[in-house]
């Protein structure tokens, strides 16, 4: 599998940043931006539908682990 690259420096490691320096906008967004030059290379949905829901699946199954170890406390 190739190897994802800047296309600014050639730089091969990337991070994801609030971008607060929109204007016109109130929508929050992510940039995923270059770690050594800085530029950005792709755009995020701050409120990323996916990463919620993964999060509300783990959230969920750690209660009902919870429910079933007190109900098996009790038996």
């Amino acid at each position: 599998m190739a190897q994802s690259r800047c296309i600014k420096c050639g730089g091969n490691k990337f991070e994801v940043v609030h971008a607060n320096n929109l204007e016109g906008t109130i929508r929050a967004v992510l940039f995923v931006q270059c770690t050594d030059c800085g530029s950005v290379v792709g755009v995020l949905d701050f409120h990323n539908v996916s990463v919620k829901a993964e999060r509300m699946k783990n959230d969920l199954k750690m209660m009902a682990e919870k429910v079933l170890d007190r109900i098996n406390d009790t038996k």
